[in-house]
C-alpha cells in the first residue's frame, strides 16, 4: 500500500494512525489488518499505536464514531428543514439531497462506507450501526417529514412510515449499487450521478403523492 502519510510529518501521529487504519480496513476489512501493519505504514513502532489507542478496537470506534459525525452534519436543523418545507417539498428534497451528497463526498467518507459494506456481513457492532445510523434512524426522520408535510395538506394522507421507506430504499439501493457492486468506480462521478438518480426518484414519488 502506497503509505500517503509518512511524507506528512506535520500530521500529529493519531490523525496518521486514523488515516492509515482506515485505509487498511477498508481495503481488507478489520479482521485482517493488524496493529503491527498499521505501525509499520504509518512508520513507527508497534507499542507506540498504545500511546494513542487503547487497541485496535479503538480505532474502529473513533472512526465510526467521526463517520456519526459527519452524517449528523449533513442534515438541517429542525427549524431550518421545516422552514425549507414551507418553499414546496420540491425544494426540501432538491437542497436535502445536495446537502447529504455534498457532505459524504470526500475521499474519507468514502473508505469508510466501503468499511461499512465489509464489515456488515461479519461484524456484529458494524451490523449494529448499520441498522440504528444507516436504517432506523434515518427511516425515523423521513417519517416525521412526510408526516409534517401531510399535515400541511403538501402530500396526499398515506401511511408516512410507508412513505419513509418507500423514498429512503432507494439510497440503500444506490449505496449497494457502489459499495458493492460497482467499487471500481470513481467516487465523485458516481456521486454526481446518484445525486441525479435521487433527484429523479423523488420528483417521481412526489407527482404521485403530492396534493
Amino acid at each position: 500500500m502506497k503509505n500517503q502519510n509518512k511524507g506528512n510529518p506535520s500530521k500529529p501521529t493519531k490523525e496518521k494512525i486514523f488515516d492509515i487504519s482506515l485505509e487498511l480496513f477498508a481495503a481488507k476489512g478489520f479482521n485482517a489488518v493488524s496493529v503491527r501493519e498499521i505501525a509499520r505504514e504509518v512508520g513507527i513502532r508497534e507499542s507506540s499505536i498504545y500511546n494513542h489507542y487503547k487497541n485496535k478496537e479503538a480505532i474502529l470506534d473513533t472512526i465510526m464514531d467521526y463517520f456519526i459525525y459527519q452524517l449528523s452534519q449533513s442534515g438541517l436543523p429542525k427549524d431550518d428543514a421545516e422552514a425549507l418545507i414551507e418553499q414546496g417539498p420540491e425544494v426540501f428534497f432538491e437542497t436535502g439531497a445536495k446537502m447529504y451528497i455534498k457532505q459524504i463526498n470526500t475521499p474519507q467518507m468514502e473508505k469508510i462506507w466501503r468499511l461499512v459494506s465489509i464489515e456488515t456481513y461479519h461484524n456484529k457492532k458494524i451490523r449494529d450501526f448499520f441498522k440504528k445510523e444507516l436504517l432506523e434512524e434515518p427511516i425515523n426522520v423521513w417519517e416525521n417529514t412526510f408526516q409534517m408535510m401531510i399535515e400541511k395538506k403538501m402530500i396526499k394522507p398515506l401511511n408516512p412510515r410507508t412513505l419513509a421507506y418507500e423514498y429512503f430504499s432507494f439510497a440503500i439501493f444506490l449505496f449497494f449499487e457502489y459499495f458493492v457492486l460497482e467499487y471500481d468506480k470513481d467516487f465523485k462521478t458516481y456521486m454526481d450521478l446518484a445525486q441525479e438518480k435521487m433527484a429523479n426518484h423523488a420528483e417521481f414519488l412526489l407527482e404521485a403523492i403530492k396534493m
